[in-house]
């Protein structure tokens, strides 16, 4: 037999083994998972994550976890040449809100201030802000208004940018498409947005001295971090702290294993070092199986696509590729046989390379007029879709299919899968709403 399938199948039983040890203990048991929260910017990991490093949270524990927290983010970013990070053990908060504080009602645009903070640590002389992003969209000038907020405070303070794998910001914010101001008379105001990684300091030092007349133009710099490495490896240090503490050490470690989940982790480490001694003795066919693995997906996207032509078939739709480039956006367009006339098309697209970012919406095609392109974004917006002056569009519950494996599994399963109903389901809801 092949040795790459005697090393596939040694992997599947040792995979089998592990998972069954699972069920006997209920391993996999997850309140997150099963409350379909897993992903939940707000509820779940802003909530989890402010309560913990809250002193006066309802684990009692005061400052255990602020403090490792702190002493984590000076340990990652704090060199012994330059401390970029220079936040003290904080003192009492003066604002007990610290999970979604609302600093403004209103955003404005001229000013760029307001929104919402997803987490805030404040006391007498620090601020500390971060960002929480996992699936949701980054919101123009967002961390920007944080900034302009929290330096009208007159006092040291730090942002934080907290992704699934830690990734940055485009240094330069795009200006805002009219129809994003509620007040239109704004639309003329030359507000441009910079953002810069905590690297580029003395760019931004450079930049703000010789820009101080500007007064419409805005500064942020900003640190990085990620579920991926920052906050797991945060939450086993506060694992280590309670022991004796078994409800908060369960909570913790169910979180622990939410966050392994949604970046790809394995959580049984056990099982992942037999795996590894597994291929060590077969180190050929493990390279050759994972340089494979990127044609898997596409085989596995081409098919997904071609259930979806079926579907437009069977409901007398015409279909195109015309983006089929997967180094930036690529999917497939929609023309169903009522919408001959109206200059509109359906459109999956995924919005980045890897498989990244899937969407289903509305394009417009070049002959629609102005009226009614007004027309038909506002019907949308009234029924929870995005819109702006391209596309109309809803994201997936799971839109990030990268490498997730247990998303291609699923996807695997054809029109079965749980991604291709949720597919048609947005496109059913569209010729809903267009029916209107």
């Amino acid at each position: 037999m092949d040795n790459k399938i005697i090393l596939l199948k040694h992997v599947s039983f040792i995979q089998d083994k592990h998972d069954e040890f699972a069920r006997i203990t209920g391993e996999k048991f997850n309140i997150f998972s099963i409350m379909n929260m897993e992903t939940d910017e707000v509820k779940t990991h802003s909530a989890i994550i402010a309560e913990l490093l809250n002193p006066a949270g309802s684990h009692g524990q005061g400052s255990v976890f602020l403090d490792l927290f702190i002493e984590h983010l000076k340990n990652k970013f704090n060199t012994p040449s330059n401390q970029h990070i220079k936040l003290d053990s904080f003192g009492k908060l003066v604002n007990e809100r610290i999970c979604e504080r609302t600093i403004s009602l209103n955003n404005n645009w001229a000013d760029v201030t307001g929104g919402r903070i997803d987490i805030i640590l404040e006391d007498e002389k620090q601020i500390c802000i971060i960002e929480t992003k996992i699936n949701a969209e980054d919101q123009d000038y967002q961390l920007i208004r944080y900034h302009n907020y929290a330096k009208n405070r007159g006092k040291r303070f730090y942002i934080f940018y907290l992704t699934k794998e830690g990734k940055l910001l485009s240094n330069e914010t795009e200006y805002p498409h009219n129809d994003y101001l509620e007040d239109k008379s704004l639309a003329a105001v030359n507000v441009e947005g910079y953002n810069f990684h905590y690297e580029n300091k003395q760019d931004y030092k450079s930049h703000l001295e010789s820009n101080r007349s500007k007064a419409h133009i805005h500064q942020c710099l900003y640190y990085p971090i990620s579920f991926e490495k920052d906050i797991k490896q945060w939450l086993e240090k506060c694992l280590e702290k309670t022991v004796s503490l078994p409800i908060i050490r369960e909570t913790l470690l169910q979180y622990l294993n939410l966050i392994n989940k949604i970046t790809n982790q394995s959580t049984n480490n056990k099982m992942s070092k037999e795996i590894v001694e597994s291929m060590k003795t077969n180190i050929i066919s493990s390279f050759e199986i994972s340089r494979n693995i990127e044609a898997l997906k596409s085989e596995l996207y081409n098919e997904f696509i071609e259930h979806l032509k079926a579907y437009a078939t069977k409901n007398e739709m015409t279909y195109n590729e015309n983006w089929k480039n997967k180094s930036s956006e690529f999917g497939l367009f929609f023309k169903p046989k009522s919408w001959e006339d109206n200059h509109l098309q359906i459109c999956v697209i995924f919005d980045s390379k890897n498989y990244m970012g899937l969407y289903v919406g509305i394009s417009y095609l070049p002959a629609l007029n102005t009226t009614d392109k007004i027309k038909v974004r506002t019907k949308f917006k009234e029924n929870g879709f995005k819109e702006n002056d391209w596309w109309i569009w809803k994201y997936t519950e799971n839109k990030d299919w990268a490498d997730n494996a247990e998303t291609w599994k699923s996807v695997a399963t054809g029109q079965e899968s749980k991604e291709y109903l949720e597919v048609i389901n947005i496109i059913n809801e569209i010729l809903r709403v267009q029916s209107f």
